[in-house]
This record gives C-alpha cells, structure tokens and sequence, in this order.
C-alpha cells in the first residue's frame, strides 16, 4: 500500500495520501463470528466428549466400545446376513465339500439344507441326486455294522452319528475316563509316551464325579457340567474334531497341568482332583463349561460338530451365546456365514463407543474446520503481499 502511494504520489493531494496510507481495519461480518463461535463451541465439546469416554474406559474394566446384543436383536442379525450370504452357489459348494469328506459329514450337510430350505433356495436335480445316493450307500446295515465296529476300535475313524452311538456310551461316562487314566499311567509304567492332555481330561473328570458324588443330596451341582464337557473333549478330540490351534493349545496346557508327585501319590477320586493344577483347571473348564451350553441350546451331535470353530475358551462361550439364541440353526449359520462373521454379528456399538465416536468425529470436523479457516487466511495474505 505504500509503494502504491508513493507511485502514485504525483497526482495525488497530501491528505488522500494520507488516507492512503492509512491501513483500513477488515471488518468482521456476523455470519464469520457465528461460525468461528460454533467451530469453538465444538471442538471444545468433543474435547470434553473423548476425555469423558477415555476416563470412563479406563475407570470402569465392564465398560467397552461392544456391547453383546440380546436374542432377539441376535436373531434378526443372523437372519439380515443370511439373505446376503446364502446364495445357491455358496450352498452348493458347501453341500459338495460335504459329500466328499471322508467320512461324510451329514451333520453339517443336514444343516445348511435346512438354511436352503429356510431361504427358498433350490438345490440342482444332480445335487439333490448325489446327496440321496451317498446316503443310502451310507446307511446300509453292512456298512453301518462295519463303520461302528471301526469307530469302537479308534474314535479317529467315527463320524458323529457313529460315534454318539457306538463309542460315546463309554467316553461320556466315569468308565471312558478311568480307561483314559488307567491307559496312561500304564504308558508310563511301561516307559512308553505320555498322552498327557488325555490323562488331563481323563483326571478333570475323574475330579468332577468324585465331587459330584460328594454333593448328592446338596444344591452343589456345578460339577456336573465340568464332567459332561471334559468327556465331550475327550470324544472331540478322539474324533479329530478339535481343530489344530485348539488342539497345540490344549497341548501346552497340559503339559504344565499335571503334577506327578500329586498324581504318583494320589489314593482317591479326590487326589486325582488336587493332581491338575488351578490354571489349567480354569482353562478346560471354561472350554467344558462353553460346550455343555451348546449342547443344552441345541444337542450332542450340534455341540461336537460346532467343537471345530473353537479356538479358545472365550470362543466357546461366544459360540454357546449364538446357539442359546438360535438354537437348532445355530450350526447351518455358523457353516454358511463363518464363524468370525457369526460371532461378529453377536456385537453392537455400546453407548460408550458411540459417544467416543460420535465426540471423534466432531472433534476432526472441528480441527478440518479450524485448517480450513487458518488456510484460507493465509492464501489470502500471500495473495496481498503479491499484489503489493
């Protein structure tokens, strides 16, 4: 502006070149006030919004961004997925993968027919013709006969029907466990190798009769479940239905779970008990626990075929969530959606993380707002001094 005045000196009167040189205040117009007080106003609010979350995060551990919805809202999810997901070609995939197990797995084939016919979605005649054959060659008495008497010699060769019925009578109860015991320590006499996550199964349910028979007559009766879902692991695993993550986990466990001088001295059912220790005691039950609800919302064979997307004891509570809400459908939407899908879908936003993300998402309106106006203000200096 000054250099204008000078240039421009020659032709001017001292006072216009004083007025001139003079620099004229800019003016601020209400409607620029109004939005530098709401982009205040805002970004102080979102500030006081995240720290209140934060805090209330860190104060209170039963606080967290998820919050687990309820059976109905579950249900509703589950069934909004599957409109997405159960697809004819998806079903027929799974439906063929099924057929071409060995043994073939009809529990879960059964189950996504179930999700087909739910959905209205029609299976291929060639399909539909394959699925028929196989079980007829399945369900012939010489192959039945034949199928159960190997499933009693080794668990590993069992489906699940043939194993609920022709080696799950002796697994499931005190005698499978004592069996487990007895071949075990005989391994050990002998110098042989150790299955100790076998003997650790076999010793938790052991433990959980003998105090299940302590507590006849009582209203203690937390020990029944224990031994329910020790045995129902012991007959996964024997099955192979344990997947390898749940398995080397369980491994590890129970390499650290029994103590030999406990167990080299143990004269009852109740030493046998006081022989695992406490941490790897929490671990299995959790899994036991999570499994007997299972089979409490739909049944046995669900229960076992489900054991094979578990991967730890939260996932078996998760998964006994879903089936407490679904019930018989519970395996059908797990095989069709996937399991991370299924248990993802068993969660909602909490207040708490709406009220995070609802104070993030104005606290970065607020600071795009505050660089957008810092920006234009400097552009527009530049542009001054340019023109100077």
């Amino acid at each position: 502006m000054h250099k204008v005045a000078r240039r421009f000196a020659f032709c001017r009167t001292p006072s216009q070149i004083a007025r001139m040189m003079r620099r004229q205040p800019r003016s601020v117009t209400p409607i620029r006030r109004l939005m530098r007080l709401a982009l205040a106003v805002l970004l102080i609010a979102s500030v006081a919004g995240s720290f209140l979350s934060l805090r209330a995060l860190a104060r209170d551990p039963a606080l967290h961004l998820l919050a687990e919805r309820g059976a109905a809202e579950y249900r509703a999810a589950v069934d909004a997925a599957l409109a997405l997901r159960a697809t004819e070609g998806r079903v027929a995939g799974l439906l063929s993968g099924y057929l071409a197990a060995s043994p073939r797995d009809w529990v879960a084939l059964r189950a996504v027919e179930r999700v087909a016919a739910e959905r209205g979605l029609p299976l291929h005649p060639t399909l539909v013709a394959r699925i028929e054959e196989a079980w007829a060659e399945d369900t012939a008495p010489l192959r039945l006969a034949a199928d159960c008497a190997a499933c009693a010699w080794d668990m590993g060769n069992c489906s699940l029907s043939q194993g609920l019925i022709c080696n799950a009578p002796v697994t499931l109860s005190p005698v499978g466990d004592m069996l487990g015991l007895a071949r075990q320590s005989g391994n050990w006499w002998a110098g042989a190798e150790v299955d100790r996550l076998d003997l650790t199964l076999s010793a938790v349910g052991l433990g959980a009769t003998a105090i299940t028979i302590a507590s006849v007559g009582t209203s203690s009766g937390a020990s029944v479940p224990i031994k329910a879902g020790a045995s129902g692991l012991r007959l996964a695993r024997g099955m192979r239905l344990l997947n390898p993550r749940l398995t080397a986990r369980l491994v590890r466990i129970a390499d650290e779970a029994v103590n030999p001088a406990a167990l080299r001295a143990a004269r009852s059912l109740d030493d046998l008990g006081a022989a695992i220790r406490p941490a790897a005691r929490a671990e299995i039950t959790g899994l036991a626990t999570g499994m007997v609800r299972m089979q409490g919302a739909t049944d046995t064979t669900t229960a076992l075929r489900l054991m094979p997307h578990v991967d730890t004891a939260a996932d078996a509570a998760r998964l006994a969530r879903g089936a407490e809400a679904l019930g018989p459908r519970t395996l059908g939407a797990v095989e069709v959606l996937g399991k991370t899908r299924f248990l993802r879908l068993g969660l909602r936003i909490s207040k708490t993380g709406l009220l995070l993300g609802a104070s993030l998402a104005g606290l970065t309106a607020a600071l795009a707002g505050l660089a957008g106006h810092l920006g234009q203000s400097l552009a527009l200096r530049i542009l001054r001094r340019a023109a100077r």
